[in-house]
């Protein structure tokens, strides 16, 4: 508003010029004048300046004033005579009051505002420098948190660290407990051979080796023989001794082609392939004589040898249906007596089936009521008078017919039937000597198992109670070898009977012993 009131004044010196005739005031000089005035107009009546004006009907009225001088000066300007300017100058200072006024006004009005402003600015400054401290603060604070992070990262990096380090200790420490793991599930604790799961794996691989080209498998089982007399006489720790060194030899001795494993106890196997029943049975005997060799154990010498079973596969591919024969071989050899090698024949399975079906049936003989008793009489020699009768048993098999006891007695006590037939003979012989008018003596057979069985004694005074016999009327017939060979056990069971009055016999005497000294130890008549 000032530069414009000054303009104004240029504008009214200007044309006071030219009504004089002063000189360069001329009709070009005011017309730029008047045109300088005539663009400003517009500023009067925008922005803050017209908002200022506006508020008074006083300003409006110098303002409306004014343009309508400067729009009719313009009109005239180019024309005017000196005259007429000096006419129209009074009309124009007329405004010169008003207009100082007014730009005073705005002056003040600016200067408020550059105040007001300038409170703003100076609150604004506060403000920012409040937020500048906050935010300074919040730095040195966000410095200490990255500081204290960096930290807890650095020390979360070396737990890291360490932790990897832990779970890579611990990761080769389990896989060295899982190669050791490995190692004892497929080997012997004992003598470190493989064992019975690895022989089981590596025969099914032989098998599917030597089937494309129909190459043969060869299983051979060996059994120590007396081994358990080791154990009896030296103690387990000698024959531990012995089972180790034997593992040591025969590994010593193998062939690349062969692998030896220790099943348990003292039983152990080879695994080869592609030999002929020859070269199967030479090896064999060459296994047989290194383990036959003398062993140095603990100060002792001991000579073991072994029993050898052997099959070769000749297309078969069923390892449990191998391992079975070279079983069956073992067990062929084993019967022929100790240091003997068999390889498996067809018949050995043939006779195998056929002792199992013998099982089979004198297993269901006491149940099918097949067993018969027989009495045969007992008399002096030299009077030859009767005072007693011996019970025997006899099975009579609806097709096999009438079996003897040499052949079902022993099998009886190998399938732990002897007990039970043992005591059905018992009860059948006690009853039936009850129901004799004469008193005579019973004489029963009893087993060396059954001197075995603790409740025996309770079992006769039991037949006894229930048939009503005299234990007086009852001979127990023992034989000479029985009762020597489990001799503490067999004596308190015997001295048990004697003690309530059953009477006990040696059967088959002078068979054994040639002295009569351990029968004084016997409480037999």
């Amino acid at each position: 508003m000032s530069q414009m009131v000054s303009e104004y004044m240029r504008l009214e010196s200007r044309l006071a010029g030219m009504a004089i005739g002063a000189e360069g005031a001329d009709h070009d000089e005011v017309r730029l004048r008047l045109e300088i005035m005539m663009s400003q107009i517009e500023l009067l009546q925008e922005g803050d300046l017209g908002k200022f004006i506006n508020k008074s009907e006083q300003r409006k009225t110098v303002v409306a004033t004014l343009i309508r001088n400067l729009h009719l000066l313009d009109k005239q300007v180019d024309t005017m005579t000196p005259e007429q300017v000096r006419q129209i100058l009074p009309v124009l200072s007329e405004l010169d009051g008003p207009l100082t006024s007014m730009a005073a006004a705005t002056l003040t009005q600016d200067i408020n505002i550059v105040n007001i402003t300038h409170d703003k600015i100076q609150h604004l400054y506060y403000i920012y420098s409040v937020i500048s401290i906050l935010l300074i603060a919040m730095c040195i604070t966000l410095g200490l948190l990255m500081l204290r992070q960096n930290n807890n990262l650095r020390r979360a990096h070396v737990r890291m660290k360490t932790l990897a380090n832990d779970l890579q200790a611990s990761k080769e420490k389990l896989q060295v407990q899982n190669r050791r793991l490995q190692y004892d599930a497929y080997h012997d604790s004992l003598t470190g051979m493989p064992n019975r799961l690895s022989f089981w794996q590596r025969l099914q691989e032989i098998v599917n080796q030597v089937r494309p080209y129909k190459g043969c498998a060869v299983v051979m089982l060996f059994d120590l023989d007396s081994f358990k007399d080791v154990n009896d006489t030296l103690g387990h720790d000698a024959g531990d001794k012995l089972l180790q060194d034997l593992a040591s030899r025969l590994s010593f001795f193998r062939k690349t082609s062969e692998t030896l494993y220790r099943l348990g106890g003292d039983e152990f196997a080879m695994l080869s392939y592609d030999l002929t029943e020859e070269m199967a049975l030479e090896r064999a005997n060459v296994i047989r004589e290194k383990i036959s060799q003398p062993y140095q154990i603990y100060d002792a010498q001991i000579n073991i040898d072994a029993c050898i079973g052997i099959v070769i596969s000749d297309g078969e591919s069923r390892t449990d249906y191998l391992y079975k024969c070279a079983d069956l071989a073992l067990y062929e050899a084993k019967k022929e007596g100790s240091g003997h090698v068999q390889i498996f024949r067809p018949g050995m399975l043939q006779r195998l089936q056929e002792n199992k079906s013998f099982e089979d049936d004198l297993l269901q003989a006491l149940a099918h009521d097949e067993f018969k008793v027989y009495y045969q009489p007992i008399a002096d020699t030299v009077t030859r008078e009767i005072y007693g009768y011996e019970a025997l048993v006899r099975w009579f098999h609806p097709v096999r017919g009438a079996v003897p006891p040499t052949v079902f007695i022993p099998v009886a006590e190998k399938i732990g039937l002897i007990n039970a037939l043992g005591e059905w003979v018992l009860k059948t012989a006690c009853a039936e000597a009850a129901s004799w008018a004469t008193p005579l003596k019973v004489s029963v057979n009893v087993s060396p198992i059954q001197l075995m069985n603790t409740s025996l004694t309770d079992t006769i005074i039991e037949v006894l109670h229930q048939t009503g016999l005299d234990p007086r009327r009852l001979d127990l017939e023992i034989t000479e070898s029985d009762v020597f060979n489990e001799n503490t056990r067999s004596l308190e069971i015997l001295s048990q009977l004697r003690e309530q009055g059953i009477q006990i016999s040696i059967d088959d005497f002078g068979t054994g012993y040639s002295s009569l000294v351990p029968f004084k130890l016997l409480p037999v008549r």
